[in-house]
């Protein structure tokens, strides 16, 4: 069965495939965000599942890189840890990379979800 979901993370609605259940977790196939299913009636409902902020970020650049078939670099390390310092600093997981901490760059960024990778073959 499809579902559309939609991903308060990276604010886009995505098809979920498979049964859902209150209180589920799914992981969403634009950011890779672990998103808990609140309602399935009248329609599914989701929002960004509670954990800690370094178990969070790191489930979700793992996800996203599964997702898209991506491999880290050796600053792997380096950009979780300014991934965490932005969330204690401003409250989400803004891109290091850019300095404007607005919803569009919140990890991973809309460049990188409209395929930057693929095109320039890294991240910022």
């Amino acid at each position: 069965m499809k579902h559309k979901i939609y991903c308060e993370v990276c604010r886009v609605p995505f098809i979920y495939r498979g049964e859902v259940a209150k209180n589920q977790v799914v992981i969403c196939t634009v950011c890779g965000a672990e998103l808990e299913i609140t309602s399935i009636e009248p329609e599914v409902n989701a929002t960004r599942f509670a954990q800690d902020p370094e178990i969070e970020v790191r489930n979700r650049v793992e996800n996203y890189a599964r997702l898209r078939n991506y491999t880290f670099n050796e600053d792997k390390e380096l950009v979780i840890e300014g991934l965490i310092g932005k969330n204690n600093l401003y409250g989400d997981f803004y891109c290091p990379c850019r300095f404007e901490n607005i919803p569009e760059n919140v990890c991973p960024c809309l460049p990188t979800r409209m395929n930057d990778v693929k095109k320039m073959g890294h991240c910022y």
